[in-house]
This record gives C-alpha cells, structure tokens and sequence, in this order.
C-alpha cells in the first residue's frame, strides 16, 4: 500500500508549514510558490518557518482516551514509528532464541549456524577485523533476526553489516564506526529487503579523511521496503545516507527517518531516488552542503524537523529528473541557501512542491520540541532497560 501523492507543478519550489496532530502506531518487537532559483545564492542568517494553516491527516486519531494509563518510556521507544510497522511489524528475534557473542568470529559462526527461528544476537564487546574471518558480517537469506548491543560499548570498528535477501531484521543500540573495509558501509540494504528497523546506534566516518575514503553510513538500494531508521546518531560523514544508487535504480522504496540527530556532515541525509520517504522530527547541525536530496520523482514529506547552521537543507540536484517534497512544521535557523545549475533548492520560502501523506499512522512531535527530544534519546546506552536481558556469558 503506498501513501497518496499529487504532485504540483514540479517546477514550482514552494515551502508551506503545517503542525500535525496524528497518531503513533508501532509493533513492540525487541498555495502559492516562486519559482525555482536557477544560477543564484542567498542566504539566511537566522529563517524559521512557521504555521501556514495546510494540515492534513490520513487515517488519524487524537490523543488517549479518558482513563487510559499514558504509555511508559520503554513503550514509546519500543514502538516503530513509520514504514517497518506496516506489513505485519518488524520484531526481529523477539519469542526466539538467543546468543552472546564478544568477536566477529563468534558473530559470523552465530549467523551461520542459526537454525530459521527467530534469533537475537547480543553483541557484547569490540569487533574488529582483526577478529573476523571477512570484510563484513552478512545478513543475508535469513528472516526474524536482531542484532543488539549491550550496554554502550559494543561496537563494530572498521567493519560493517550488510543486510541482502532478508526479511524482519532489527540492529539496535551499537555504535559502527570508520568502515574502510568491504564495501565501506555502516550497514547497506541491498534488496531484496523488508521490514527493517534500525535503532538507536551511532554511526560515524572521518571528515579528516578523503571524501571518497568511506563510503555511506546507512543505505539501501534495489527494492528495499518498509525500512525505518529512528533514533540513530549519524555524524562526522562525507557520504551519509544514499538511497538508490543510481539514476536507473527504479525500485519503490519506503523509508522512514524518525528522530535521528545528524551533525557535521556533508551530504546525502538522505539522498532519495525513486519511492516514498517520511523524514520525521530530526535534528540536522553543521551540514556543509545538502541535508535532504529528493530526486528522481522520488516523494518525500519532511515533517516537524529542525535544520540548524547548515547549507541547503532540502534540494533536489544531480539527476535528469526532480523529486518532490511535503513540508510541515519545520525549522530553519542561520541556514545558507546556494542554488545550483543542476538542480532546484527548496528555499529560502520553501514550500511544497507535492502533496503526500505516508500510509500508516502517527504522531508528529511540534518541531519546536524536535531537538531536545532527539538529544534527550538519540544513539546508544539511552535504552538499556527497554531491551531484553542478554543471555550470561558462557
């Protein structure tokens, strides 16, 4: 099922702000426009936008019923906001068995020898190269896998996930750091995929290296679906987020972007071709040259978000063909605007140049409470108690 989208004059950028009251649902598992800026610059020392009255719901509902006991934290980041809850939800290995495992051998011999029951791998240590066999750890051909972390130490350095062939994965609460092995990336969906959810990690590269030393730090390509990408902090990254790797890599995608924190980083958060996205309540900071790139009539709503310091929040450059994008409720402040010859930028009035409203239900925190929320809970070691308990050390 995809989300309704009427496209407007595609060569008209508008930017038209609406605040959304909907409601959130999740499975618990584990008018008028310019237009468009051609070879000019401008810019905004301190632009924020503001209601313009165009909201509009699908499918909503309002707050809790009289007498209904509010949902605890750990029930609120439990639940899967966006694309992942739909086609059944994504739960991982919940109900299943479960491992611990301290180095990328022991990681690799756990992907190996799990038997097609859920499973949940706890990852309690440092996993390096040094200690696995390959260049990356794959998820693929399997289904009803988690991946989490324990307590805010476990990590992969220099060594990354690919997710390919594979159906109900969850990665939670572990930092990926400095790929430069394998394919480069933090963790890479290459379709067939559906039904992900990746939550509450840290993903980083090095900005004092060279720009194409790694490569991307969450992505996907090929027919990826129902992915949501929720409360991760991504930052330090030339390549951030891309997703279709080409201009002839025509799959419909759907990603949800909820509640992540991405800092000093120089593109792609996300870059989008083809497909529906929903780019939620998150927090951009020090961006260098383009936060959000719609492209290849790619469709995106971008929603109750807070775009601070940055350059070119939301554009549409590089490709023969533009995207479209749905804006309410966000903020711009000291935002730098530079148009480019290969494309439109949104600003600096942005407004809507689609109508479009994902196809699930949820609530949209005001952009105004956006960025102490995502500081408050994004990234690891914030949901300790809301996970399962890991089995003992053997």
């Amino acid at each position: 099922m995809s989300g309704i989208a009427t496209p407007r004059n595609p060569m008209v950028l508008p930017l038209g702000c609406a605040l959304l009251s909907l409601t959130l649902v999740g499975c618990g598992g584990s008018g008028g426009g310019s237009q468009p800026q051609g070879g000019n610059s401008s810019s905004s020392s301190s632009s924020s936008s503001s209601s313009s009255g165009s909201s509009s719901s699908s499918g909503s509902s309002g707050g809790s019923s009289s007498g209904t006991e509010p949902p605890s934290q750990c029930d609120m980041m439990n639940a899967i906001v966006g694309f992942a809850s739909m086609n059944g939800g994504t739960s991982g290995g919940a109900d299943g068995s479960s491992v611990r495992v301290s180095t990328g051998t022991e990681l690799e011999q756990a992907l190996a020898s799990r038997d097609g029951t859920p499973l949940t791998i706890f990852i309690d240590g440092v996993l390096t190269p040094d200690n696995s066999s390959g260049d990356r750890f794959d998820i693929r051909d399997m289904s009803d896998l988690s991946l989490i972390g324990v307590g805010d130490s476990a990590m992969l350095d220099g060594i990354g996930i690919r997710i390919k062939d594979a159906n109900n994965i969850v990665i939670r609460n572990l930092t990926i750091r400095r790929v430069d092995i394998g394919e480069k990336d933090g963790i890479s969906l290459d379709g067939p995929v559906s039904n992900v959810w990746i939550d509450h990690n840290e993903l980083y590269n090095d900005l004092a290296s060279d720009k194409d030393y790694y490569d991307e730090l969450v992505s996907g390509k090929r027919n990826v679906d129902n992915i949501t990408i929720s409360y991760n902090f991504l930052h330090d990254s030339w390549k951030t987020s891309l997703w279709g790797s080409s201009d002839s890599d025509n799959a419909h995608r759907r990603v949800t972007f909820y509640a992540n924190h991405w800092l000093d980083a120089e593109s792609r958060m996300p870059l989008y071709r083809f497909g529906e996205a929903h780019v939620l309540n998150n927090l951009y900071q020090g961006i260098t040259s383009t936060a959000i790139n719609s492209r290849m009539g790619a469709t995106i709503r971008v929603e109750g978000n807070v775009f601070e310091d940055s350059k070119n929040p939301l554009v549409s450059f590089y490709s023969d063909e533009l995207g479209y994008w749905d804006v309410a409720d966000n903020i711009f402040e000291n935002i730098e605007w530079s148009s480019s010859s290969s494309g439109v930028i949104a600003g600096p009035d942005v407004e809507s140049t689609v109508d479009y409203m994902p196809p699930y239900d949820y609530t949209a925190l005001p952009a105004t409470e956006t960025k102490a929320h995502v500081l408050e809970h994004v990234g690891v070691g914030k949901i300790d108690e809301c996970l399962p308990e890991p089995p003992a050390q053997s």
